[in-house]
């Protein structure tokens, strides 16, 4: 077999698994991350992250999204997260995310000293507004100097249910 087939096999088998990795995300509709600098999370600092819904009879999953460092102190995150429609009705919640078993080993996927995990958050919903959404999320962790340390990066992901 010749050098010129191989190498035009090689490019449909790369173009293949380009297609399937890429296929694999379709049901991601919006998806967002903050990068925290130093991975200090103030408490008075609120992330914010907008998406927009085109279609308001879809049922979407929203999941939470966290990147701790193992320096973080604490086995739990409490947040205080808000969706606001474009009419400007807010949504409030409080969410616990439990970062850490009880055995102090951290959940989710970890690379080095970084774990990462997705948590459900509100699983088979709709938005009943077409237009443009925004969550505010901001830190409930009661800390000494209030600012959060281990906490690299915080997301949403919005995905189709079906």
């Amino acid at each position: 077999m010749s050098l010129k087939n191989d190498n035009f096999r090689y490019g449909w088998i790369i173009i293949f698994f380009a297609i399937v990795l890429f296929s694999c995300n379709r049901k991601v509709v919006s998806e967002d991350y903050h990068q925290l600098k130093d991975a200090e999370w103030q408490q008075d600092m609120i992330m914010e992250f907008n998406f927009d819904i085109a279609d308001s009879t879809k049922i979407y999953n929203l999941s939470l999204n966290v990147r701790n460092e193992g320096r973080y102190q604490y086995s739990n995150l409490w947040l205080f997260v808000s969706i606001e429609p474009p009419s400007g009705k807010v949504h409030k919640d409080s969410v616990e995310l439990t970062l850490a078993n009880p055995a102090g080993r951290w959940l989710g996927s970890g690379l080095g000293d970084l774990y990462e995990k997705k948590y459900p958050y509100k699983q088979n919903i709709f938005f009943p507004e077409k237009g443009n959404y925004t969550i505010k999320v901001r830190q409930g962790m009661r800390t000494e100097n209030e600012i959060l340390k281990g906490i690299h990066d915080f997301g949403f992901c919005l995905e189709k249910a079906y």
